[in-house]
This record gives structure tokens, sequence and C-alpha cells, in this order.
């Protein structure tokens, strides 16, 4: 899809991070943006920064927030061309399990139920229209198994999954409509900090602190330099988008157990 002075984008997560990056880079392009993103505050703040832009605070674990958000942008810009379902949190590290039973509802809640909420509201009017682009935010650890971050590791091979299947459909369906997976790997983000929007209804109080960790062994890209990967991967129709050089070793050493173990 080439995209094109005057389309809308709409970002989830979008005040800081990898989402402020994508939301930068469309700017550039020309695009009218559409910011989301659960932190009121910051939120107002990155609107600010983008000449044009209309920010919507959202929750994308609540069904009726993402069709609140959806129905925003159509009322300011008339359509919607891309969206990219990017919001995401971080949980503390902790085998299995000793994970609460709030850790997996909060971390499925954003991370998979967000962009299953964002694909549900935003795709059938790009169908309907037979154009536009859906980037979804996985994670390296979408494509390959870490220890210590189950949920989060559980959430990424779904919206892996959850894209690679909207793809066959919409190649069957609506082939003017593409699709992205961006597997980041490590990216100076707040992630790590997610927990100071965790609702206290999902918060567990008889489970001990663990400090946060983040995922590193890469050097690390701006989530500048992400955004504009990803408008690059929208304009060459990539499906698969790792932000670093040699991510296939992580999908290779998966697939090579899996086939010793199948053979």
């Amino acid at each position: 899809m080439q995209l094109e002075r005057g389309d809308v984008a709409v970002v989830t997560g979008a005040a800081s991070g990898i989402g402020f990056g994508m939301a930068q880079a469309f700017a550039d392009r020309g695009l009218r943006v559409v910011l989301a993103d659960v932190e009121a505050a910051a939120l107002a703040e990155a609107v600010g920064r983008i000449d044009g832009s209309l920010g919507v605070p959202t929750d994308v674990s609540e069904r009726g927030q993402v069709q609140s958000l959806h129905d925003q942008a159509i009322d300011r810009f008339g359509r919607v061309d891309v969206v990219c379902n990017n919001a995401g949190v971080g949980i503390a590290p902790r085998v299995v399990w000793e994970m609460h039973e709030l850790d997996w509802q909060w971390v499925l809640g954003v991370n998979l139920w967000g962009v299953v909420h964002g694909v549900a509201v935003f795709v059938p009017g790009m169908v309907a229209r037979g154009r536009g682009h859906v980037v979804n935010t996985a994670s390296i650890m979408g494509l390959g198994s870490w220890p210590l971050s189950g949920p989060y590791t559980v959430s990424k091979h779904g919206v892996v999954a959850l894209s690679e299947t909207l793809r066959t459909e919409l190649a069957q369906r609506a082939p003017g409509v593409g699709v992205t997976v961006l597997c980041p790997s490590y990216v100076p983000t707040r992630i790590g900090d997610a927990a100071r929007n965790r609702p206290p209804s999902l918060t567990p109080t008889d489970q001990a602190a663990v400090p946060p960790r983040e995922i590193r062994g890469h050097t690390p890209v701006a989530p500048r330099t992400v955004g504009d990967q990803v408008v690059d991967a929208i304009e060459r129709g990539r499906f698969y988008l790792p932000t670093h050089p040699g991510q296939d070793a992580v999908v290779r050493q998966r697939f090579e157990v899996m086939l010793a173990d199948l053979s």
C-alpha cells in the first residue's frame, strides 16, 4: 500500500516509545494521525508535539473504548487507512506457576485482547473500502520462548498467530488490505514501567513486589527508527517486521527443535 498525504493513521500506545515513533513517522509523511493511550497526561503532551493530531484516551482492553476511538477518528477525519494496534504492557519476571491470575488478565487484556479489539473494530471499514493496512505489535518473544515471562510471551505469540490468520483471510476477501506484524527486540521504551498504569482491580495485593526487567541483548534501536521501518514495511507489503538484523536465528532455532521432535 502506497501511503498518500492526507491518509489517516490510528496508533494505540502512542504517548511514548514505539507508538510515538510510529506517529511521528506517519506525520512526517503527511498523514493525519490519531494518537491513543491510557495515560492521559502523556497523551496530551504527545499530541502537542504532532501538528493537527487528535488524541483519544483509550484503554484497549475495553472493546467499547476502542469503538469510541474508531468513531472519534471517523468523526474527525472521515476514514482510517492505517491502524497500529501497538499498546502493550510488560510483567515482572516470575516462573509461570507463580504468576498471579491477575497478571495473566492484565497482560492478555492489553497485549492480546487490545489487538483483537483493534482488528474487530477497524478492519471492517478497510474491507468495505478495499484499502488499508493493519500493523500489530508483537515482539521477538512472539517468535520464540523466554523464561520468566509467561504471560507476555503467550500474549505475543497470540498476536503473531492472529496476524497470520488475518493475513490469510484478507488475501482471500480483501487483498487491498495488508497486514504487518511488528516483532521488536530491544527498543528503549517505558514498558518496563508499565505497572504505573496498572488498574488496582488487576493488581494483586498478596504478591511480593519484583522489579521489572527489560529484555536486552542487542544494540538498541530508537523508537523513531522503528516508526520509519513500519512505514517502509507498509509500502513494501512486508508481513514479518523485526527491528534488528539477525532475528532469523531465533526462529530457526525454535523450528529446528520442533522439526526434530516431529520427525
